[in-house]
């Protein structure tokens, strides 16, 4: 704390990070110690709740003061999440899955192959428009922009797959559908699309699947869990300065030197902190900002949102569904932001409800063994609700579409 006050910080700001920060370390050792597992739906969204204490500290330019409304989202929805984790606890486990037929091992194989070489087919597609393969331009300081401006189509989700399915051909192997030569070598071709587009996201989802998978037929150790997220947390950094390389001024600078100019930072922030503040804080006054936007122009948006796999699937104009001021996926606004335009206050506190009511209900169905389905729907909470800090992942199509494919595939 007295890093903090030293750096300006008031107490005005010092006290709300430290009341989150106490709650965030006190649902993360209470939910340990309750099912012995480190990786648990309120451990993870511990990360949301510390990150949004840490964002009272003013460490960014970007960042504005929160007004009361945006103070009060927050707080419903940490509360309503973790009451809906709670009633999960209390109740017997639920699934949907006994209501479609299984299928057979050599049809589920097919299946999956049929989305991989759909993957293939769409990716040569992409580059071929992108016009180089994006892996072995790294020193292109264009190529990031490139990649987010090449037009892409519905298709484009058989790429994003490719981070789910290792993780199902893993399965397969496990049960002895394939070899571990073909589930390597699949997987390897996974991986090498995946990686060819740069997208943290993605490959957060990636390491997220096959962790999941792997530690429900063997107990991974702690020291080697450490070191895993160790790893991924490295490779997060360096993706952030690959995608950022290119120009000489960028290449001279340290990766937290870079983020810090990027993210309008003067504090003496560690790399730690920086993240927590460009990754974090800013998107927290973005949200604030998109609330308030919506208020004064009486912007409600009746379940768009919430809606969104479906609407993403009927030919009509998206723009105007989802305008770009309240876009909370596009300017980065959290997940906070979407049920409050959706449904105000009564979205606010179902909406959150229901997502740790579901995410714990799956985590449940997952350490009971209740079948590998589940490796791949918790694996998906896990994604949505670790990404809280950036956007609403939950009602994004690609993640619904996972879902259907994994309902489908794995039974």
């Amino acid at each position: 704390m007295i890093r903090y006050l030293s750096w300006g910080c008031t107490q005005e700001q010092i006290i709300p990070f430290t009341a989150f920060l106490i709650i965030a370390e006190s649902i993360t050792v209470f939910s340990i110690l309750r099912f012995n597992q480190i990786i648990n739906p309120f451990t993870i969204y511990s990360v949301f709740i510390y990150i949004a204490g840490f964002s009272f500290l003013m460490i960014s330019d970007r960042q504005i003061g929160y007004d009361l409304r945006f103070m009060l989202i927050i707080i419903l929805s940490i509360t309503c999440f973790i009451t809906g984790g709670l009633v999960a606890m209390k109740t017997y486990k639920f699934s949907f899955k006994s209501y479609i037929l299984p299928l057979s091992p050599r049809i589920s194989l097919a299946f999956l192959l049929v989305l991989f070489v759909a993957g293939i087919g769409v990716f040569l597609i992409e580059v071929r428009q992108l016009g180089y393969l994006p892996i072995l331009s790294l020193g292109n300081a264009e190529m990031y922009q490139e990649l987010n401006e090449n037009e892409v189509t519905a298709l484009h989700n058989f790429i994003v797959l490719n981070s789910v399915l290792p993780a199902m051909f893993y399965i397969l192997f496990k049960r002895k559908t394939i070899r571990f030569w073909q589930f390597l070598l699949l997987s390897l071709v996974c991986c090498f699309i995946i990686f060819n587009f740069f997208s943290r996201q993605i490959i957060v989802l990636f390491f997220f699947s096959m962790l999941v998978a792997y530690s429900y037929y063997k107990t991974i150790p702690m020291f080697r869990l450490l070191s895993i997220g160790t790893a991924c947390v490295l490779v997060f950094i360096v993706l952030g300065k690959l995608r950022g390389s290119g120009t000489e001024a960028a290449n001279s600078m340290t990766v937290n030197d870079f983020l810090k100019d990027y993210g309008d930072i003067t504090k003496p922030t560690n790399i730690i902190e920086t993240y927590l503040s460009l990754y974090g804080a800013v998107n927290l006054s973005t949200g604030n900002l998109i609330v308030h936007e919506s208020q004064r122009d009486g912007y409600i948006s009746y379940g768009v949102y919430t809606a969104r796999p479906l609407i993403t699937l009927l030919p009509i104009n998206k723009a105007a569904i989802y305008p770009l001021q309240y876009s909370s996926y596009t300017r980065l606004g959290t997940y906070l932001v979407d049920p409050f335009l959706d449904f105000r206050w009564v979205g606010v506190i179902c909406m959150n409800f229901l997502y740790g009511l579901f995410a714990m209900n799956s985590f449940k169905n997952y350490v009971s063994k209740n079948g590998e389905y589940y490796i791949v729907e918790w694996s998906l909470f896990i994604f949505c609700i670790f990404m809280c800090a950036f956007t609403n992942f939950f009602h994004m199509f690609f993640v619904a579409f996972f879902f259907i494919v994994n309902r489908i595939a794995i039974k």
